[in-house]
């Protein structure tokens, strides 16, 4: 039980992290705030792990796995998944890129499948079917608003770039479950697990800042300090992606990916009704929304 209830937390978290992001950027905060959040992750998870961690076991190959998938994961989710996860809130919204992130444990089960062996079953894969179907609903949304002039053709535009990168950061946390469970499978040891792949992170950050200067600018200017909501932001992100590692080293990857998921609902009520940073969502995403916790509900079963 202690595996979906840090998942379950987890998803709580990444719900206000995706809010905030909205919240900072309505408000005009200049620093969208992806590599502030990576900064604190590192200094949080590291501090945790000084504290609470256990000691470093002996130097192994098996040891040396375990950092190497760690560091795959950071590229995948700390890198990948939070920059593209980052454009897609700012473009269309906490409440879209929340709902495209249900295709997460599709992927996430799928490159479990294929790496650890996990097997899905006929109503996992119905559920699955069910999510998918719920997406093509949320993209039909587009349809019914053509026509109404050439500011809601570049919203929809918008919209459309904003649920790219959704997928693509879908794609990129779903691989990175599989990555984090193998590197846990090595070193049983979460804070680690995290402190490594915010480390990776940085490194890409200084790596990009040797070449180019939008990388530079972006680090100068989370140096000059943190807004509020990047504040706000950064530390949701942080303790969502521990949570994720402890949740992964008691649980599956599918079952800790398919609560994760619960992560739109979350966002939907902060965003519209807490911190009012978007409208009610349309009927049609409610819909949307209802039919693919269905899909979750079975998909969870097994």
């Amino acid at each position: 039980m202690i595996g979906p209830l840090f998942a379950l937390f987890g998803a709580l978290a990444f719900a206000l992290a995706n809010v905030a992001i909205a919240k900072g950027a309505h408000e005009g905060e200049s620093n969208n705030g992806a590599f502030i959040s990576i900064l604190m992750t590192a200094c949080l998870s590291g501090s945790l792990w000084l504290l609470l961690g256990p000691p470093l076991p002996v130097l192994t190959s098996e040891f040396v796995a375990g950092v190497g998938f760690f560091a795959v994961s950071g590229i995948l989710a700390t890198v990948i998944g939070r920059l593209t996860l980052f454009r897609s809130v700012i473009l269309a919204g906490a409440i879209n890129a929340g709902l495209f992130r249900r295709l997460i444990p599709i992927f996430a089960t799928l490159f479990a499948f294929i790496i650890l062996g996990e097997t899905i079953g006929w109503v996992a894969g119905a559920g699955m079917a069910i999510i998918l179907a719920s997406l093509m609903g949320v993209m039909s949304v587009r349809d019914d608003l053509r026509g109404r002039g050439e500011e809601a053709e570049q919203r929809f535009r918008s919209l459309g770039r904003g649920r790219m990168f959704g997928a693509l950061s879908a794609a990129s946390y779903g691989a990175s479950y599989s990555a984090r469970k193998l590197g846990m499978s090595a070193i049983p040891d979460p804070m680690l697990g995290t402190l490594i792949g915010a480390l990776t992170g940085i490194f890409w950050y200084a790596g990009g800042s040797l070449v180019s200067r939008n990388y530079r600018n972006v680090v100068a200017m989370s140096l000059k300090g943190m807004e509020k909501w990047q504040f706000v932001a950064a530390l949701s992100m942080s303790f969502g992606q521990m949570a994720q590692f402890f949740a992964l080293l008691h649980a599956d990857v599918a079952v800790v990916a398919i609560i994760g998921s619960l992560e739109v609902f979350l966002g939907i009520y902060l965003a519209a009704y807490v911190f009012r940073t978007e409208a009610p969502p349309e009927r049609k995403i409610v819909v949307a929304s209802f039919v693919a916790t269905i899909g979750v509900v079975l998909v969870a079963l097994p």
